[in-house]
């Protein structure tokens, strides 16, 4: 479908576009390199992983694949809890202007609210199984693993509520706090995960 086609490649250039105005303006390639431990940038490649296989899927006519099922539902609910997070957790301390408030809103809610409207509406209709929000959860509970592993040996942690060694706001505060954030975002995860699998029926007409 042409209107599907041209929305993916949409979608692939604003993922791409944010991800790229993001790293040009670090300004130096370590810190560009270091911009990969942010969940943000982390899920719009991976938005972009996703509309290139779509891509490719679709100019070949491959077959129905399980992984070509589950990755697409996963980015999305990935993206659209980047764009949560974002909003409501780390919007009231960051106040982007010129070309990083583009990037900003790029990566945090065009290209989340982009691919929601494209995993419901233009990916051909598939059966998402009800183990699938088990497995959407598996990655984010890892970028929270290693991310608080990495800021225990190296003192950086790419977000205040992964960091349980200062108090608010620079950090969550304890160990137990943090454990009862991970507890409750798994579980949250989860729960949507099995809600975007309602939505998928119902905009399948199922």
């Amino acid at each position: 479908m042409r209107i599907a086609s041209i929305f993916r490649w949409s979608l692939l250039v604003s993922a791409l576009s944010g991800i790229l105005l993001q790293l040009f303006l670090i300004g130096n390639v370590r810190g560009a390199l270091n911009m990969f431990s942010y969940y943000t940038i982390q899920t719009n490649l991976f938005v972009v992983i996703a509309m290139v296989l779509d891509i490719a899927v679709d100019s070949r006519r491959i077959g129905d694949r399980e992984i070509l099922r589950i990755l697409p539902g996963g980015v999305t609910l990935w993206i659209m809890v980047t764009s949560v997070v974002y909003h409501f957790l780390l919007s009231p301390f960051y106040k982007p202007s010129g070309l990083a408030l583009l990037a900003n809103t790029l990566l945090h809610y065009v290209t989340p609210v982009m691919m929601l409207i494209y995993w419901l509406f233009f990916e051909k209709k598939v059966l998402y199984r009800s183990f699938y929000p088990l497995i959407w959860a598996l990655y984010p509970l890892f970028y929270a693993l290693v991310s608080i592993v990495r800021g225990t040996i190296t003192g950086f942690y790419p977000y205040w509520f992964l960091n349980p060694g200062a108090p608010y706001p620079s950090g969550i505060g304890s160990v137990l706090n943090l454990l009862l954030f991970i507890l409750i975002v798994a579980s949250l995860f989860v729960a949507a995960g099995y809600l975007f699998i309602f939505l998928k029926k119902l905009s399948n007409g199922k």
